[in-house]
This record gives structure tokens, sequence and C-alpha cells, in this order.
């Protein structure tokens, strides 16, 4: 007797509450990027010693600094809060993205005789970019190949965990050079 192959369950990501809400939120934060790079939306102005949108970057670079080594322990010492730490995890860089890309075109749109250095800044927003992009794709899995297969999430993975270490390099430097070292 021959048995039936095993039907899978396609996965419909449009009923996945956590996808739908993670999609819009990365596109909301592309659309105030936008905004901000058009000068819809004023970032420049001062809050204390420094403009609005560097308290976005502290803000967010500081969280990212902070919760990753964070995360990683927690999931490992609490793998029973492991749906709670990586939703905090997935909501929580993706809110630094938002902050630092608040700061990075706060920093694009200043006007020219006022215009930063920018070589550290996007070679970290790149970085957490690609770190949210490779987040995303692993976490949700999306794309699907010519084969059918979906993408293997180990490579995802290990780009994604690879990352924060430059991440760590080029935040540090970053640091140094435009607040300490000023």
């Amino acid at each position: 007797m021959t048995q039936s192959p095993k039907v899978e369950k396609k996965q419909n990501l449009l009923r996945n509450k956590s996808f739908v809400v993670e999609t819009i939120y990365i596109l909301t934060i592309i659309i105030i990027t936008i905004l901000i790079l058009l000068d819809f939306v004023d970032t420049g102005f001062f809050l204390g010693p420094y403009r609005f949108s560097h308290w976005m970057g502290i803000i967010g670079s500081s969280f990212i600094l902070v919760f990753a080594p964070l995360y990683y322990i927690s999931k490992r010492r609490f793998p029973k809060r492991y749906k709670i730490l990586i939703n905090l995890h997935i909501f929580g860089f993706t809110t630094a993205f938002l902050l630092v890309s608040i700061h990075l075109a706060g920093q694009l749109s200043r006007p020219l005789q006022f215009y930063p250095d920018l070589g550290g800044g996007v070679a970290l927003y790149i970085i957490v970019a690609i770190l949210v992009a490779t987040g995303y794709l692993y976490r949700y899995q999306p794309i699907k190949l010519k084969s059918g297969k979906t993408l293997q999430p180990h490579t995802n993975r290990m780009l994604h965990v690879s990352l924060i270490g430059g991440l760590y390099i080029v935040l540090i430097v970053h640091i140094v050079l435009n607040f300490l070292l000023v």
C-alpha cells in the first residue's frame, strides 16, 4: 500500500501578525526617513547641547550597545521566555533602526555650511540596515528561490550575527571620533 505524500502547510505570511506589523513598521521607517531627507520634517532643532537627530542616534545606538549582549545572555539563561525575548529583539532593534535613520537623515538634510563628516555614520547605518534586513529575512523567510525553496536560515543567521562585531567596532570608533576627541 502506498502512502500519499505529506502535504506541507504553506505558511501564509499575511496571517502572521508579527510579519504584518514588522513590514508596516519598516515601510513607515522608510517613509519617515524620506520625509526628513526632503525637509518635510525638521530634526535640526536643539535639545540641550545636541540636535534632536543626535539624541535619536544616541538613544538608538545605546539600545543596540546594551540590548545585543543582554539578548544573547537572556535567551540562553531563560529559554522559556524566548518568545517574549525574540519579540523584544525584533521590535526593539527595529525601533533602534528608526532612531538611527532619523539621526542619519537629520545629518544628511543639514545645510551645506553645517554639513557633517559622514564617514563612520554611513558605515554604521549600512551595517544596521543589513542587520535589519537579514533579521527580517531570517525570521520570516518571505523570499522564495526559483526552485520554490526558501533561503537557508543558517546563511542569513551567520551574516546577521557576525555583523554585530563590526557594528560594535565602527560604533565605538564613531563615538570616540565625534564625542570624545571634539
